[in-house]
């Protein structure tokens, strides 16, 4: 949610609708001013919410789950991600939103969202112990690096999504799948926009060819399903670039771009985070049944 309000924020050009930080035009409560609400909505859900949230999950699971690495070491890992990402949200108001800065702003909320999502499919899975990784990969195809190449592929996309939006390139293509009826436009702007294009192209058959692996019958029932839903946000957010260039990059359009590549994301990571786990670890009752010593 959070990750879809700053895209609410980018698109609609409230990103100095309260111009310093922490406060909004120095009071606590923002003015009556539209850009000035977006705004600060953002930065009440993060600090409010989000960060509290954060933070308690990763006390939690230092105090309770010491002795299972694969839930507090992300969690915790979580923290300096969050003062990273508040700090850079900081500075991308004070500097007036550098697009290299809010790029950057971008991508360390995507990772921190890649973080709360492996915690949250630990948790699940826990109590775990370490298994003999060599048989485990010779049994799963090796398919969890492949998924983790697919999650990767997505992060990539949404970061060089974000880079033609800092360039200043969003709108330089108005046709798709072509720009202007070209391939190859020699414009820089439009060299930015149909650059992103390829990414999405090339690293998009890497993350389709991992979700083909995934959805075997060889894999566990939970990759399999995330295999097929990280298939269908791809999918959609195909259908979702397209629609918002063919209706001239309306608002609401191109925040539902950034939201559907954030859900592909989220799919694509949990997919690869379910089977690296189930490579590595075996959990629940194996856990209680393995013979002393075996434990991580």
């Amino acid at each position: 949610m959070l990750v879809v309000i700053g895209g609410v924020v980018r698109v609609t050009g409230s990103g100095l609708g309260c111009p310093d930080w922490p406060l909004c035009y120095g009071r606590l409560l923002p003015p009556l001013e539209y850009t000035a609400i977006i705004e600060y909505t953002h930065r009440f859900f993060a600090s409010v919410i989000v960060g509290p949230l954060i933070i308690a999950t990763a006390v939690v699971a230092w105090r309770g789950y010491r002795n299972d690495r694969w839930v507090w070491l992300p969690a915790v890992l979580t923290l300096p991600l969050l003062v990273a990402q508040g700090l850079l949200g900081g500075v991308t108001v004070l500097t007036h939103l550098p697009g290299g800065v809010v790029a950057l702003h971008l991508a360390t909320a995507e990772a921190l969202l890649g973080l709360c999502i492996f915690v949250a499919v630990a948790s699940y899975r826990t109590p775990m112990a370490r298994r003999r990784v060599a048989d485990a990969e010779r049994a799963s195809g090796r398919f969890d690096r492949w998924a983790i190449a697919g999650a990767l592929s997505v992060y990539v996309v949404i970061i060089s999504g974000a880079l033609v939006t800092a360039l200043g390139a969003t709108g330089a293509c108005i046709t798709w799948p072509l720009c202007q009826g070209q391939a190859f436009p020699m414009h820089h702007l439009t060299a930015v926009h149909m650059f992103h294009r390829y990414v999405v192209l090339a690293l998009g058959v890497v993350l389709v060819y991992a979700v083909w692996r995934g959805a075997g019958a060889r894999q566990p029932a939970a990759v399999r399903w995330l295999a097929w839903l990280t298939l269908a946000t791809f999918a959609a957010q195909i259908v979702v670039g397209a629609v918002t260039v063919w209706w001239d990059f309306q608002a609401h359009w191109r925040a539902l771009h950034l939201t559907a590549a954030t859900a592909v994301w989220t799919t694509a990571a949990a997919m690869a985070i379910v089977a690296y786990l189930s490579v590595r670890t075996t959990s629940g009752n194996a856990v209680a049944d393995a013979p002393p010593g075996t434990g991580d």
